[in-house]
Formats: C-alpha cells, sequence, structure tokens
C-alpha cells in the first residue's frame, strides 16, 4: 500500500515513538490524522487518510501508531473537544482520531463505523474547524 504523508511510529523503541508523536503534535503546525492499532484494516486506513491529506506543503499529515500504549502519556496531555475522546482512543474503542493545529483531538472515529472516504474526509475537516 502507498503511504503519503505519513509518518509511522516505531515499535522497537516507545521513547522514540513518544518523541516523534510530541514533535508532530507539538511542535509542527499540523492537522493530524492518527491512526491507532495494527493490522491490514489500520494499514488501509492510514493509506486511504494519506490519500486526503494534500500536497506537502498543506498542514494535513498522518501518522500511524501502531502500539497506542508507545503514545499514551501524550494523548492523556492532550485537550478534547468533546469529553470522553480520550477514554474510547486509550480503551480500544478508536480506529483513528484527528487533532487541530491548536493541538486538541477534534474527532474519533470509533473500530465500529465505517471509515470510508467521506468519514475521513470528515475527520479533517473537524480538525480543521
Amino acid at each position: 500500500m502507498e503511504f503519503r504523508k505519513t509518518k509511522v511510529l516505531p515499535l522497537d523503541t516507545p521513547a522514540d515513538a513518544r518523541r516523534i508523536f510530541h514533535e508532530m503534535v507539538n511542535d509542527e503546525p499540523f492537522v493530524l490524522f492518527v491512526v491507532v492499532g495494527a493490522g491490514s484494516a489500520a494499514e488501509a486506513l492510514v493509506s486511504k487518510a494519506g490519500k486526503f491529506a494534500g500536497q506537502d506543503t498543506e498542514p494535513r499529515w498522518v501518522i500511524w501508531a501502531r502500539s497506542v500504549e508507545d503514545i499514551a502519556s501524550e494523548i492523556r496531555g492532550l485537550a478534547e473537544a468533546s469529553p470522553g475522546f480520550i477514554d474510547q482512543i486509550l480503551g480500544g474503542k478508536a480506529a483513528a482520531f484527528t487533532t487541530s493545529i491548536g493541538d486538541d483531538i477534534r474527532d474519533v472515529i470509533l473500530t465500529t463505523e465505517d471509515a470510508d472516504n467521506v468519514r475521513v474526509v470528515q475527520a479533517f475537516l473537524r480538525a480543521e474547524a
């Protein structure tokens, strides 16, 4: 699968995964689509989100966090647009989430949802609103 504008967090070094996630969220002016978990469904969602990330100069980027536990402390430190987003992410109910340029969680795509093209674009748009 093709990954465009995607940062895949390492599995073998949790400290590096945390550092990279922290830098992309806090140090860069990015709108992020963060896919959590491993497997073929997650991989397909990463690829799909990358197709909607736009040109290299645009702020949309994708992160693939195959181990959400590695970045849990960073996620807990984020503001959330709706109460419960962090619990959904850390509780294993999220397939993906988006963050705004202001570094708050704006949307969560649940594992029970169909993450089709419309839903992926909707998640990006909610992060940009």
